[in-house]
């Protein structure tokens, strides 16, 4: 957020002295400034996470120092178990003042975060540097349960030598899954190697990529209430477009189904596999890397069916402030001093690895002008909230086990039976789920 156009009310600002009401009882800031801020975080082996890790306590360090008085301490959660251990925690009431990790809207469902829209206006403050697309995914009966942070949206890599080779137009702009699917069959043709089994593409069979092929027919994968997905996942258009993909994979042998987009799509990038794969951000990074990719990659949109419109998935992590929280104006003030202040030196330092979501930081760093990263900023205008995000069983459903059958169908009328049948059994045990809670 701008300093210059900030406006503290009188007891907005933290180092006043002023009295805040906060669940009726009224805490003097000037007692909180010996308190410890504890800050929950994912952990595992992965770079990326130990990046965040290490960018998170580097500035907890610097506002300590901006902040005499204030210890901000870093608790790190198996990221394997990370929901069940941090709900858990947060049920027991073990001190939590902070909260990073991955979204969880059952968590915010059951009121344990804090809402961040009374501290935005408590000191006159707004969202409009967020986007509204990833605010609007993070808020749960009103209350904004966090900032949404590391947007993930999807987008196609490629690789530009395939492309020459094959004769092919670059890919940019509007484009459509039909010429995705028509390209792939080019660059398969151009870019035979007899030591190995070539294809022009893949295509992750997870979720964010079914839901944003699927929805872009219009149609949700979920019914208004999240409860079902017969009727609406095994609608008629949305059958239409998994036909289109069955019809692909089985007429071309052009495109490869992997299990994700992580390791499985970075390998047949990089083992020269594949001309294109989606991915998310971040990938890039690892492209550029590898010798055989190096300078050869670059991004294009997420496509569009043909008569659709453009949708993509978007995962995010979020930084919110506990429910349980005794210290939610520190806990507040770390983020507006940190995250949403955008002469923050943060963002230049989480820009590395990762998106960022103020648009003042963005326009700040210049990152319009790095072609990749400007691809997938314009994809969080199409960010639709995940139905992962809807109804948090879904994901372990909607497997390539469970419905990866429906691509063995050749017509859309077969389509369409497998992804009935398929919904119907998903529903069973979406009912028997909620049965149990």
């Amino acid at each position: 957020m701008k300093k210059a156009v900030t406006i503290y009310l009188l007891c907005g600002a933290l180092l006043s002295g002023c009295s805040w009401m906060d669940d009726n009882k009224t805490v003097k800031v000037d007692e909180i400034k010996n308190q410890e801020l504890v800050l929950l975080m994912p952990e595992n082996t992965t770079a990326s996470v130990k990046y965040r890790i290490d960018t998170f306590q580097k500035y907890a360090k610097q506002f300590e120092t901006a902040n005499p008085g204030v210890h901000i301490k870093i608790e790190k959660l198996p990221g394997q178990s990370y929901q069940r251990d941090l709900d858990a925690r947060l049920k027991e009431g073990k001190q939590t003042d902070l909260i990073f990790g991955p979204f969880y809207p059952i968590l915010a469902e059951e009121g344990m975060f804090a809402d961040l829209l009374s501290f935005f206006k408590a000191d006159r403050m707004t969202t409009d540097d967020l986007y509204e697309s990833l605010t609007k995914m993070v808020t749960t009966k009103g209350n904004l349960n966090g900032i949404p942070m590391s947007p993930a949206p999807l987008a196609v890599y490629y690789n530009k030598e395939w492309f020459d080779k094959a004769g092919i137009k670059y890919p940019s702009g509007d484009w459509t899954w039909e010429q995705y699917f028509d390209i792939s069959i080019k660059l398969k043709s151009a870019n035979t190697a007899a030591d190995r089994e070539i294809y022009g593409s893949t295509i992750p069979f997870e979720l964010p990529f079914l839901e944003s092929l699927g929805q872009s027919s219009g149609t949700s994968l979920l019914s208004p209430d999240n409860s079902k997905v017969s009727g609406y996942f095994d609608s008629r258009p949305v059958a239409d477009a998994f036909a289109l993909l069955a019809h692909h994979v089985n007429t071309s042998n052009a495109i490869k189904i992997v299990d994700n987009t992580g390791n499985p799509t970075l390998s047949e990038m990089t083992a020269g596999n594949v001309g294109m794969s989606i991915a998310v951000y971040g990938m890039n990074y690892f492209l550029e890397q590898n010798k055989g990719t190096a300078g050869k990659t670059a991004v294009a949109p997420l496509p569009r069916l043909e008569k659709g419109k453009k949708v993509n998935s978007v995962m995010i992590q979020t930084l919110s402030i506990a429910a349980i929280s005794k210290q939610k104006e520190l806990a507040w003030k770390f983020i507006k001093d940190v995250i949403l202040d955008y002469d923050s030196e943060f963002h230049k330092e989480w820009s590395r690895q990762e998106l960022l979501t103020s648009k003042s930081a963005v326009q700040k760093l210049n990152q319009a002008a790095d072609p990749v990263i400007n691809v997938f900023l314009e994809e969080l205008n199409y960010a639709i909230t995940p139905a992962a995000y809807r109804n948090p069983t879904l994901p372990s459903l909607l497997t390539k086990k469970n419905i990866g059958s429906t691509l063995d169908a050749t017509t859309s009328t077969g389509v369409q039976a497998a992804l009935t049948e398929a919904a119907y059994k998903i529903d069973e045990q979406l009912a028997l789920k909620q049965q149990q809670k």
